[in-house]
């Protein structure tokens, strides 16, 4: 009989609370069993409302199609039509062959002559290699001199005076102020001898040309570079008279004439050009025409120092 009381007291509280912890698990697991299950339901309901096809975009509408707001006021709509802005030529401005008679430079009006300009055609024209890295206008300014034959004529004809040919030499000074343009002053001269048809006896003549020129580039800035030249200026001429005496007149001189330019290196170019040094005669003296045939030697020259400022700025430049 103590026995069983004593395993009675000693079971019956265990039991009890091995009863409680069982309960408990299972209050546990139902409740996890819960959860579970209303996150399955709610992750079918997404995984339907994923599952129906609706278009991306209505069927009126279009990802492009945005609410326009109007201008403010004083503001341009450029959606009009009527205030597009203006074109930009590649150097910032206005282009001026989109407005044709608006924003137009001097040299502008030379393209309605089949001319060019660099505000209207750029650095230069597809006919030549360009110049990389480098540009006829880093050396604006040159000085050159030159020499050739000069077919002389002579400006008395009545009494049959005749001119030798002689070397024609010179200096030129000059200006490039656009890829297509530029301008120089020459001063040449020669020395031929005169004589009469058929006489044997030569006296020493003379001839000198000054004049202002302006050239121009037809290919722009590149390596070859073929120009035409005219200009105005002063020719003197000495001569002989029909009774024998000397003849000196000042005509005006319109030379005019062709050539090409090929540069070696940035500051060394070589020229050759054929001239016409028209004088127009006066005063019964005959209009001549001395063609010239020279090739010379052209220094270019005006580059700018590059400045590194701070630090010192470069020295070996012209």
């Amino acid at each position: 009989m103590e026995l069983v009381t004593n395993w009675s007291r000693w079971f019956v509280p265990r039991a009890c609370v091995a009863a409680a912890i069982v309960c408990a698990g299972w209050w546990a697991a139902a409740a996890a069993s819960g959860q579970e299950l209303e996150a399955s339901e709610e992750f079918y309901d997404v995984q339907q409302s994923l599952g129906v096809s609706e278009p991306l975009f209505p069927d009126e509408g279009s990802v492009l199609q945005e609410e326009v707001l109007p201008p403010a006021d004083g503001e341009p709509s450029f959606l009009d039509g009527d205030d597009v802005p203006e074109p930009l030529d590649s150097f910032g401005g206005v282009d001026p062959l989109a407005r044709p008679h608006e924003h137009l430079r001097p040299f502008d009006y030379m393209r309605h002559w089949g001319f060019h300009h660099s505000s209207t055609e750029g650095r230069f024209t597809d006919k030549n290699v360009p110049l990389n890295f480098s540009s006829w206008l880093n050396r604006p300014f040159h000085i050159d001199w030159f020499a050739g034959p000069l077919l002389s004529d002579s400006p008395n004809k009545t009494m049959h005076v005749k001119q030798t040919n002689a070397l024609f030499g010179g200096l030129r000074f000059g200006w490039d102020f656009d890829y297509y343009w530029g301008t120089e002053w020459r001063f040449a001269w020669s020395d031929p001898e005169i004589f009469y048809e058929g006489s044997s006896d030569r006296q020493p003549g003379q001839y000198w040309a000054s004049d202002v020129n302006i050239l121009y580039y037809p290919w722009g800035d590149t390596r070859v570079r073929p120009f035409f030249v005219t200009g105005v200026g002063i020719s003197q001429i000495g001569s002989l008279h029909n009774d024998g005496g000397g003849l000196e007149a000042n005509l005006l001189g319109t030379p005019f004439g062709l050539g090409i330019q090929f540069q070696q290196t940035p500051w060394l170019v070589w020229r050759a050009e054929i001239m016409d040094n028209l004088a127009w005669g006066s005063e019964g003296i005959s209009t001549t025409h001395n063609v010239s045939f020279t090739a010379g030697m052209n220094i270019r020259y005006g580059a700018r120092k590059p400045s590194y400022w701070p630090w010192r700025t470069s020295r070996s430049t012209w």
